[in-house]
């Protein structure tokens, strides 16, 4: 067995892909960011936030973060079926070991999973993170009915998203940090299209979805509603499930959306509450 770091840009598509056959059977399992490349490109990289373990020339797990300033976006230490355990904790202890340093400076460390996940979740609790979660809902897409029409709004769907669009709506409703840090998040998110509700040529709703199409789960990444057009929340979901069905999704899952009555209308819509997301955080006193 042998171990490496970082050594160029395929490593990224080796990783990408290592990640994919890992989660693919996992519940409710997102669709890859493009973090780990923005991250590769940017000022603070270092090639050990990456390592590699072989043997017999064959990548048999690895382990990664991404940083900004003293932020860690830490990974699991992903290994194919039989190498758990050891192999695992010598990734982790590499991996955590630099990001945690002082040459690298990192202090605060978060990782996200499905409740469902229960081994990721227990490696990161018996090393101290600790744990906060939100409900996620889902919707089969199959059977659904089609979008309405009729309504006061005018529903399209767009490729990619529009990060001007969504800030538009929403900086009224999320402080400056909120929108910062969505600034920062969006860029490494792949979007497949987004669905606009416009109301006499006003933008009233805005809503960004990602596809993973090796399993069809599709999910509800950005939201933006003005206060004044929860009745545009109905049909821009169904214009979406339409699209996904075009698209071979299975389902569409979301957190709740902005506002009081919302839990209501994705309960009329079909969906229903199948995972949380938890979140698993460690800081180091500084």
């Amino acid at each position: 067995m042998t171990f490496r770091n970082y050594q160029g840009p395929e490593d990224i598509a080796l990783q990408h892909a290592f990640w994919v056959a890992a989660t693919r059977d996992l519940p409710w399992c997102w669709k890859p960011t493009a973090s780990p490349t923005l991250y590769s490109k940017g000022r603070q990289f270092d090639p050990r936030s990456r390592c590699f373990a072989f043997e017999d020339g064959r990548l048999i797990g690895y382990m990664s973060f991404t940083g900004e300033g003293e932020f860690v976006s830490l990974g699991y230490p992903w290994v194919l079926p039989g190498y758990e355990g050891e192999l695992q904790r010598e990734l982790y202890r590499r991996v955590y070991g630099f990001a945690a340093s002082p040459e690298y400076g990192g202090k605060s460390f978060a990782q996200r999973f499905r409740r469902q996940w229960t081994r990721q979740i227990d490696f990161f609790l018996e090393r101290g993170f600790t744990e906060r979660s939100e409900a996620i809902y889902a919707c089969p897409v199959a059977g659904r009915g089609a979008m309405d029409s009729t309504g006061r709004y005018r529903i399209t769907v767009e490729a990619g998203f529009r990060i001007e669009a969504f800030e538009q709506l929403s900086a009224k409703l999320l402080c400056a940090g909120q929108l910062r840090m969505l600034r920062t998040y969006f860029p490494s998110v792949d979007f497949d299209f987004a669905v606009t509700a416009t109301r006499q040529r006003e933008l009233a709703a805005y809503f960004g979805v990602t596809l993973r199409r090796d399993t069809g789960f599709a999910e509800l990444i950005a939201s933006a509603i003005d206060p004044s057009a929860a009745d545009a929340i109905a049909p821009s979901l169904l214009a979406a499930v339409g699209e996904l069905r075009r698209r071979n999704a299975r389902f569409l899952a979301t957190k709740l959306l902005p506002g009081d009555d919302h839990a209501e209308i994705l309960t009329s819509l079909g969906f229903s509450k199948v995972t949380e997301e938890v979140f698993l955080s460690r800081n180091i006193p500084v």
